[in-house]
């Protein structure tokens, strides 16, 4: 038998899950309450039957819902019961919730009042504020981001309280914040990892990369700070660090790893930029960066040192290199198999005529490639 439209409708409101929660109603309640809707004057044991719940919990969540207004008992020898206009029923709960909200916020106010009283202000003294549950911590990485005027400074590295991709930043970098983020070896251990710091670089982001970090923190404008108590996952706790010289030894911190960390993908060669404007990077090896080389090498060993540039491709594998990352998890986040990927790090050896990394990152300083 085709079903009436109007329980169509109400099936596919049940299919969406529980939304009168916000007002006080279980999910229970709510799917005994689409019962009655669906159902004007049905009985209890019509909702047991169909519910297969028992009659007590029935009776108990129709009182509920009556008590809410959303149902109305109809007497008779059997009653019966049906629902209330949802409309009126649900806007009149709405209020209520309203209400609630509105004496919160004075609450709130008054609290505030008196905390700045006694001397608590954060913009006086300073404050350490101890977050509990990493949804806590994610508010506040979100809030402080949003507050940013001039500046984010990021230690990046897992576990993550919000996806490891944070899609505030683009919005805040067209805004004219500067972020600038130092990337730990295991920022760079899940899929696309790279893929996503190449977007956050075109976007506007200065990052380095330094093989470890002893902690992750955010800095934002020299005035804040959010930094785990801990590192295992999930992270549980974290503190909030404002108005204090916590936060100015933290910059301070900063800054001098991000001096020693690696810049990522330095110095883009020009071939590089105009490959990129027309749709993506030259392919290593290819006829024009083979013609390259040879120029290079006709102009004699001294000015190839001081003038060649590597391609995009290979800077992407230098930084991964510098990063500390292992042959797998370079091959993992470059798409390509590991075998192919030590044919790539032979040819990348004999441009740097280097025999291991850690003589091809030296030679790579030396050129100012890194």
């Amino acid at each position: 038998m085709r079903q009436p439209p109007e329980l169509a409708k109400i099936g596919r409101v049940l299919d969406d899950g529980p939304a009168l929660e916000v007002v006080g109603i279980s999910a229970f309640d709510e799917r005994i309450y689409h019962g009655v809707l669906a159902s004007p004057g049905i009985t209890v044991q019509e909702l047991v039957m169909r519910s297969g719940e028992s009659s007590s919990r029935i009776q108990s969540s129709l009182r509920r819902l009556r008590a809410k207004g959303m149902v109305s008992r109809l007497w008779g020898r059997s009653p019966r019961w049906t629902a209330t206009n949802p409309g009126t029923a649900i806007r009149s709960l709405v209020r209520g919730l309203q209400s609630e909200l509105d004496r919160l916020t004075d609450t709130a106010d008054t609290l505030e009042a008196a905390f700045r009283t006694v001397g608590q202000d954060p913009a006086e003294g300073g404050q350490f504020e101890v977050l509990a549950g990493p949804e806590e911590t994610a508010r506040w990485y979100v809030r402080l981001q949003q507050e940013a005027k001039q500046e984010v400074l990021t230690f990046d590295r897992p576990p993550y309280v919000l996806d490891y991709r944070n899609t505030l930043e683009g919005e805040r970098l067209r805004a004219g914040v500067r972020y600038r983020a130092v990337y730990a070896r295991e920022a760079f251990l899940h899929a696309g990892a790279l893929d996503e710091l190449d977007e956050q670089l075109r976007a506007g982001e200065d990052a380095r990369i330094l093989p470890e970090l002893p902690f992750k923190m955010v800095l934002v404008d020299r005035r804040a700070a959010i930094m785990p108590l801990h590192l295992d996952p999930p992270l549980s706790r974290s503190v909030l660090i404002r108005g204090s010289t916590m936060v100015v030894a933290l910059v301070e911190l900063f800054e001098r790893v991000w001096r020693e960390a690696v810049p990522v993908y330095p110095r883009p060669a020009a071939r590089d930029r105009a490959a990129e404007s027309t749709g993506g990077p030259e392919s290593p090896g290819g006829p024009e960066s083979t013609g390259a080389r040879e120029s290079a090498r006709a102009t004699g060993p001294e000015e190839e040192l001081e003038g060649e540039e590597l391609g995009l491709a290979d800077r992407r594998l230098l930084a991964l290199l510098s990063a500390g990352l292992k042959d797998d998890a370079i091959a993992r986040q470059l798409g390509t198999s590991p075998r192919s990927l030590r044919r790539r790090l032979r040819h990348l050896f004999d441009e740097l005529d280097a025999e291991t990394r850690f003589q091809a990152g030296a030679q790579a300083g030396r050129r100012g490639l890194v």
